[in-house]
């Protein structure tokens, strides 16, 4: 005769099932409870360097922003947050931003994110420094609850796209159109092009540069790289 299951032991079956269940909730309880789930934190980057710029949070890339553009980000960040007395979790991140063209790397800027809020980092030229090559700096300029940036990119312009020497060179300038606020720096691509004055500058401004005599006998090529925009510079033989 085949055994039939009795009524308390289908009962004792379900009632481990259910605790297997109420266990395993109360295991995940304690993280549920710091936000270790939560992620993707909004940042909006906006890029005022001539280059293009890498973009990292606690060190790991979260992309790329080209020259005089804005980009936005969902930063993902794992561990624990710290939960205030709002249901709302945030999570303290360094940012860091290199150069690509360069390579130099900027010092690291420490901002709090908030879950649903939106954080702009503005990544602005820093100050030449003298015999080396300066390396972008990083601010958090605000953050917003709208989606809408803090900020707006800036924007560059030059009253000339080229200029034309003869063999015997000489001295040009150009006019740099932005706005107030706007850092921008002006580099050579060639030893025979000296920027004079206005190698760097902060809103509309003048660089000055010397041409110096061909002797190649041949005719040559160069240009300035002005807050992202390109002056060429044509000499004949």
């Amino acid at each position: 005769m085949s055994a039939t299951p009795s009524c308390t032991s289908g009962v004792v079956r379900r009632l481990w099932s259910i605790g297997c269940l109420l266990a395993a909730v109360l295991a995940l309880a304690p993280l549920a409870g710091c936000d270790l789930f939560h992620s993707g934190f909004p940042v909006a980057v906006g890029n005022r360097t001539a280059n293009t710029v890498s973009v990292f949070a606690n060190g790991q890339r979260i992309g790329d922003v080209g020259s005089n553009l804005v980009a936005t980000f969902s930063v993902d960040v794992s561990g624990s947050f710290a939960k205030p007395t709002s249901p709302t979790p945030v999570a303290q991140v360094t940012f860091s931003a290199r150069d690509v063209t360069t390579g130099s790397l900027s010092a690291g800027t420490a901002a709090t994110l908030v879950a649903d809020v939106t954080t702009f980092l503005d990544v602005a030229p820093c100050v030449m420094i003298a015999g080396g090559t300066a390396p972008p700096c990083v601010s958090i300029s605000s953050t917003t609850t709208t989606g809408s940036l803090a900020g707006s990119p800036c924007t560059f312009s030059l009253s000339a796209s080229s200029q034309s020497f003869n063999t015997t060179g000489g001295t040009g300038n150009v006019t740099v159109n932005t706005s107030s606020g706007c850092a921008w720096s002006a580099t050579s691509s060639a030893s025979w092009v000296i920027v004079v004055s206005g190698a760097s500058g902060t809103g509309t401004g003048v660089v000055a540069f010397q041409v110096a005599p061909n002797t190649t006998g041949q005719a040559r090529t160069a240009s300035l790289s002005i807050g992202g925009q390109t002056l060429t510079i044509n000499q004949t033989a």
